[in-house]
């Protein structure tokens, strides 16, 4: 690693009102070397201590914002070096929720549409009711697109159409657009979405990484200025956790009560769909903090072929954020393309 004194020089003589951290940060990125940040940080600060006191004193009038700036780099020296014994750089995954802007706090909650499988009747009185309500924000929480064709289950070939399931996943999208041209659309990935991920890891891993062949870029998600959210990423509404719903595993959820299972491992307000069922559960703590769990049913045919026998039943939810995080939900079930 080449260090440069002049570098060292630049940050001690930088006198814009920035932390010691950010002027080291911003000459870091500044200079070409192969020293990580943390590495060129230490070398700075033991280059300081060893030449500090052959740096002049500057006299000057001292301001109040100076004093706070002063302390802050006196707290930044206290804080441990996040890797003081220098081992090797981690590729460890930051784990945090995706949090909606206070301003998308209006929201129309859509899940489980299975495109080329969905309900047209079904998914119309959704659409119709987040037009009629004046909805700023369309979420849809998982399981767009089917992709039957690249399933790891046994197929009937006659249904195997790969490029129309992704074709008509796409019209839809493009359809959303136009029926809320100034809304923002998020689009979280569900465990029905990753089998394209799945699809080319094991049959096309060269192609893992291009731009061109990820989900996002074949569905036209950027074109349509529609925000991805990956898959298992939480996503953070107010003071309310959405999953899809596959996060926990399949072994879960209650077999009565699919929101109690959400809530038995979620611990805290939360709504899902995945379960293709509308259900709720509150309950109160020791303490009396009142938790409540939504699962949200589906948009898509009630009757696959793989489970034509069992409880699944349409709808969606309205989710309204306010100022102080709190939330409201309005968990709605459709029957025979009728809001109940």
């Amino acid at each position: 690693m080449k260090n440069s004194v002049q570098n060292y020089r630049n940050i001690l003589n930088d006198t814009r009102d920035l932390s010691q951290n950010k002027k080291i940060e911003e000459e870091w990125e500044n200079i070409e070397t192969g020293a990580t940040l943390d590495s060129f940080k230490r070398a700075f600060l033991a280059w300081k201590k060893k030449n500090f006191h052959k740096e002049p004193v500057k006299k000057a009038r001292i301001k109040p914002q100076a004093i706070v700036n002063a302390f802050e780099e006196i707290i930044n020296e206290l804080i441990p070096e996040s890797n003081p014994l220098g081992l090797p750089d981690s590729r460890e995954n930051k784990y945090s929720p995706y949090k909606f802007p206070t301003n998308h706090n209006d929201i129309l909650f859509l899940t489980d549409i299975h495109v080329p499988y969905h309900n047209i009747p079904a998914l119309t009185a959704a659409l119709k009711y987040g037009l009629e309500n004046e909805v700023n924000t369309i979420y849809i929480n998982g399981d767009l697109i089917d992709f039957y064709a690249i399933s790891r289950f046994q197929k009937d070939p006659r249904k195997r159409d790969l490029a129309t399931e992704i074709y008509m996943a796409r019209d839809f999208l493009y359809t959303l657009r136009r029926l809320f041209p100034t809304q923002a659309i998020y689009f979280k990935a569900g465990n029905h979405d990753i089998r394209w991920d799945h699809y080319l890891i094991n049959n096309a891993s060269d192609l893992v990484g291009i731009e061109e062949f990820s989900l996002e870029s074949i569905l036209h998600l950027k074109q349509l200025n529609i925000t991805f959210i990956p898959d298992k990423q939480l996503v953070q509404m107010g003071k309310l956790i959405a999953v899809h719903g596959h996060e926990f595993g399949s072994s879960m959820f209650s077999p009565v009560n699919i929101a109690r299972g959400l809530y038995l491992r979620a611990k805290d307000n939360a709504i899902c769909g995945h379960h293709h069922q509308t259900s709720e559960h509150t309950e109160p703590n020791i303490n009396g903090k009142v938790t409540t769990c939504w699962s949200v049913a589906c948009l898509s045919e009630l009757h696959p072929d793989y489970m034509p026998i069992n409880k699944f039943t349409h709808g969606f939810a309205h989710v309204k954020v306010f100022d102080n995080e709190e939330f409201e939900v309005s968990n709605y079930r459709i029957v025979n393309g009728k809001i109940k």
